[in-house]
């Protein structure tokens, strides 16, 4: 069969006979099975069953409307394009959170020289990749408790730039007003927080002397 025009090509809803063809169509290719396939990838995206969900029948929606060319891509790729799609839409959303992913990501890569790989649009890269994410963000929370613990207001401070975007040290002495020395003296402890916190991960007790 030939291509399915979605809504938004035609600019109205689908015809009856429009519906029958394009049903016929997804019947043809096995339209459950790739649904399921996209439906798992979801979840390893979302890691929710409610959240995939919702995203897969975000996904079945943008079928509707941008419709499908079997002659251009199977099914299954296209319906996992359609949820990445729709997935990277929602985490642009919430771009703030991510901020603070990376700002600590940028730190594990200066102080241990750890390269954690960014989000890929292959399936099994960006399992990897929301599972380092996923590990980054519980550093980061352990990084601020540690902070908290010592009292240290300036890299508490950093963490909050980060968040918002900012991450160049002078920049942040002239957003908060305090002096550049003070960051830079920052990193110095904060490269040993970090030191000690994957010291613990791995088992290893060190003292604020040791790291």
């Amino acid at each position: 069969m030939a291509a399915v025009l979605g809504t938004e090509h035609l600019g109205r809803p689908l015809t009856d006979e429009e519906k029958k063809r394009f049903g016929a169509l997804l019947r043809e290719h096995d339209y459950p099975g790739a649904r399921l396939i996209a439906l798992r990838f979801a979840y390893k995206l979302t890691g929710s069953h409610v959240r995939s969900q919702d995203l897969m029948g975000r996904a079945d929606l943008r079928l509707v409307r941008f419709g499908w060319d079997p002659a251009r891509v199977t099914l299954i790729r296209g319906l996992c394009r359609l949820v990445w799609s729709e997935w990277t839409h929602a985490v642009e959303s919430n771009e703030t959170a991510q901020r603070a992913e990376e700002g600590f990501l940028r730190e594990l890569e200066a102080t241990e020289g750890l390269k954690i790989p960014s989000h890929e649009a292959e399936v099994m890269a960006l399992e990897t990749s929301r599972e380092s994410r996923t590990k980054a963000s519980a550093k980061l929370e352990k990084l601020r408790a540690m902070f908290e613990k010592a009292g240290d207001a300036v890299n508490l401070l950093w963490l909050k730039l980060e968040l918002e975007g900012v991450s160049d040290p002078q920049q942040m002495a002239a957003s908060s007003g305090r002096d550049v020395g003070e960051f830079y003296a920052a990193a110095k402890r904060r490269k040993r927080a970090v030191q000690r916190l994957l010291a613990n991960e791995r088992g290893v007790t060190l003292s604020e002397e040791e790291s």
